[in-house]
């Protein structure tokens, strides 16, 4: 009887928590927003609409899957904005969050392996290596028909003709005499010149412009007692401001004055100049 009776009183564990067993099971933080979510009635796009949160960063949340996440300050940022909009105190699921996440158990491993790059095989064998050889050959080729071709150039004899005639190895210059007046013609002044050429020499201050046949001006400036101008060349013809200080000379001999003292002459030509000296008295 007393058997019976401790039978009797006997009642199961499982049968006292047997309705509300559930409630006692750790759910975790990405649970606890996916089930707050589906009580409330709402789907993901309804929820990151409302929330203005991307919808593949909740659903990120709700997975514990860091990889579709942000940096860690904004997914905190989105879990406890999250959190907040199903009714859920904020400060303990971030903090149940961030302990799921730093441990390597149950959510916080990543659901699926992260997509790795297939390695790069070579073929194998004896059909491998010749097609290695053949790329490594082509590439050589190929290198060789850009680069110049310094080794041909480089032997490439000169023709003897290509050299100008001073270069050859056979050349001996003219040894001509210097011809004196060409070396001196042209230059404007000097005592040096040739002694029969017309020479105008001035006995005191004046000015002085000579041009040639076609007009150009040789020279032109102000003499001083003394000054020299030898013409080298015909057709030249003389302007001054004083004919009478102008003194033309040939050969060391005085022909007399360009003009009377005082008096400007313009455009004298050389033979004419001579003709019309005026002798200095």
């Amino acid at each position: 009887m007393s058997s019976q009776t401790g039978m009797a009183g006997f009642v199961p564990v499982d049968a006292v928590f047997s309705e509300s067993g559930a409630s006692y099971v750790q759910h975790s933080a990405g649970d606890r927003l996916r089930e707050a979510r589906t009580k409330a009635g709402l789907t993901l796009d309804l929820a990151a609409a409302r929330t203005r949160i991307r919808r593949d960063y909740l659903e990120a949340l709700e997975t514990m899957d860091t990889r579709g996440l942000p940096a860690r300050a904004y997914a905190i940022g989105y879990l406890r904005t999250y959190a907040s909009f199903l009714a859920i105190e904020p400060v303990g699921i971030v903090e149940q969050f961030k302990r799921e996440v730093d441990t390597e158990t149950g959510r916080a491993v990543p659901s699926a392996s992260a997509k790795t790059r297939d390695p790069i095989k070579l073929p194998r064998g004896a059909f491998g290596a010749v097609l290695i050889l053949v790329c490594v050959a082509s590439v050589a080729w190929w290198y060789a028909e850009q680069s110049p071709s310094f080794g041909v150039i480089a032997n490439m004899p000169s023709p003897p003709d290509a050299a100008p005639e001073w270069a050859r190895a056979d050349f001996q210059p003219a040894r001509r005499p210097a011809d004196v007046g060409t070396i001196w013609t042209g230059v404007p002044l000097g005592d040096a010149a040739e002694t029969d050429r017309l020479t105008l020499r001035a006995t005191a201050p004046t000015t002085l412009e000579i041009q040639d046949a076609s007009g150009r001006i040789l020279y032109s400036r102000t003499l001083a007692a003394g000054d020299v101008y030898q013409a080298r060349e015909d057709g030249l013809t003389f302007s001054a401001s004083d004919a009478g200080a102008i003194q033309l000379e040939r050969g060391g001999v005085e022909l007399g004055t360009l003009g009377a003292a005082g008096i400007p002459v313009e455009n004298i030509a050389l033979a004419q100049a001579e003709t019309a000296v005026v002798d200095p008295e």
